[in-house]
């Protein structure tokens, strides 16, 4: 992520300060970092000097399982939004902007993109209907420019990609987004920021640089950036295993005082049998001798430090059998917790960006909503003592509100519409339990 002079960005030709960004434009750490999570680790590239050795080449792949663990705590329930008062309207919109988007799938993307590479990138646009949707763009893809300033606010995006013309082959294109308009350039050559043209402007209406950062913490590192060393080395620890063992399979048979011609060989390993010319003689196999506890050792070693530093619980360990209490569980994933809370802070900071930029699109059409009027409530995903729990919500009724109340419990996902059912449930008056009244018959008058 750049930054620049908003001086600089006022007064300079935007081709040329696309010129200077490209220039700084390298997406191959980012590109390494998705390689390791698609499981294309350095010991793929490992050769050795004499050819003939055995050279396994052993992924296990604890870069996704850092991401896919730290990612399902953290996003694995989808984030939940209430309106204050004054804001149901805007609140109903968001909810429908949501389904159109399958929001709860495109944030999951989202914070994975953020788990592997440090940060991820949402663009927003409006497609031919003029209904507001929202896409990822890989890290790779994306220059960020924000402003040298204390606002920290972001200055300009780039969107890099490639299409496939029939006639010239791949040409590269850059969408310039402002606060105002989308600039297109093609570019005749990729490999020439110099030769970068202009082809069409137009407007995108949402009234601030639509793309939207979603970071991982301050510094945009990835959750596995930290331990790719100890992967490596662990690929390596049971890729050379894997040779010992192999060595070991196809060792070589030492005779003694014994000598075989190509047909004895050739029978011998047919009959798997060996006859020896006396007693002085012997066979045995040349074989590597593997110190079996000091491998395991360094390999287990290797884990705790990879799960200890990642923060990332093991959690085919077997501390986490048999049932735990709610506090029990909550000390063994408290790592992983800091971890979320930082995720957290940065995704709602992106949410907050999304939600201002669909009401400022919203505004043009004339419908004027506060986005500040929505709140955004995160879940974690995590196992539940759920007799616990209730057991807690019950001993607080009376006490806390009911929203507080719905909110603790992990099977309600939409707090206002688990409110709104209650109160529906106690507005309803089922007739078939209202007795019907008696039917009072006039008595008798005397001259009857």
């Amino acid at each position: 992520m750049l930054r620049l002079d908003p001086e600089q960005l006022a007064t300079l030709e935007l081709k040329r300060v696309l010129e200077y960004l490209i220039e700084k434009y390298n997406p191959s750490h980012a590109q390494m970092l998705q390689g390791y999570y698609e499981g294309r680790h350095d010991i793929l590239n490992r050769r050795m000097a004499d050819s003939t050795k055995p050279n396994n080449k052993i992924v296990n792949n604890l870069a996704a399982y850092i991401t896919d663990t730290l990612t399902g705590y953290f996003m694995g329930k989808p984030v939940n939004y209430t309106a204050d008062e004054g804001g149901d309207e805007f609140l109903d919109t968001i909810t429908e902007i949501n389904e159109i988007n399958d929001e709860q799938d495109h944030n999951s993307e989202l914070a994975k993109g953020q788990s592997v590479q440090g940060v991820d990138y949402e663009l927003l646009y409006l497609d031919e209907e003029a209904l507001v949707k929202f896409v990822n763009l890989a890290r790779d893809s994306v220059i960020y420019v924000m402003k040298d300033d204390l606002s920290g606010d972001p200055a300009l995006a780039v969107r890099v990609y490639d299409v496939e013309d029939i006639v010239r082959g791949s040409v590269r294109f850059y969408d310039v987004y402002t606060d105002k308009e989308i600039i297109t350039f093609e570019a005749g050559d990729e490999r020439n920021a110099k030769s970068l043209r202009e082809i069409k402007r137009v407007p995108h209406y949402f009234g601030d640089i639509p793309v939207v950062a979603y970071m991982n913490n301050e510094e945009m590192l990835g959750d596995f950036e930290g331990v790719i060393s100890l992967i490596d080395a662990y690929n390596q620890a049971q890729s050379d295993t894997a040779n010992d063992f192999e060595y070991f399979t196809d060792a070589y048979l030492k005779l003694t005082g014994a000598m075989l011609d190509d047909e004895q060989k050739s029978t011998m390993r047919e009959t798997r049998v060996i006859v020896l010319p006396d007693k002085e003689a012997d066979a045995s196999f040349l074989i590597k001798d593997i110190n079996d506890t000091a491998v395991e050792n360094f390999k287990n070693r290797l884990r705790r430090d990879i799960h200890a530093l990642s923060k990332t619980p093991n959690l085919t360990d077997e501390q986490f059998a048999g049932t735990l209490s709610g506090v029990a569980i909550a000390y063994k994933l408290w790592g992983m917790e800091q971890i979320a809370a930082i995720k957290e802070r940065k995704f709602k900071k992106g949410l907050q960006r999304r939600l201002m930029l669909i009401a400022n699109v919203l505004g043009v059409k004339g419908r004027a909503f506060d986005w500040r009027s929505i709140n955004i409530n995160f879940t974690r995903n995590m196992p539940q003592n759920l007799v616990e729990i209730v057991q807690m919500v019950g001993g607080l009724k009376g006490i806390v509100s009911d929203e507080t109340l719905l909110s603790i419990l992990p099977f309600v996902e939409d707090v206002q519409a688990e409110l709104d059912k209650i109160e529906a449930e106690r507005d309803t008056i089922d007739l078939d339990m209202v007795p019907d009244e008696p039917v009072v018959e006039d008595e008798p008058t005397e001259e009857s």
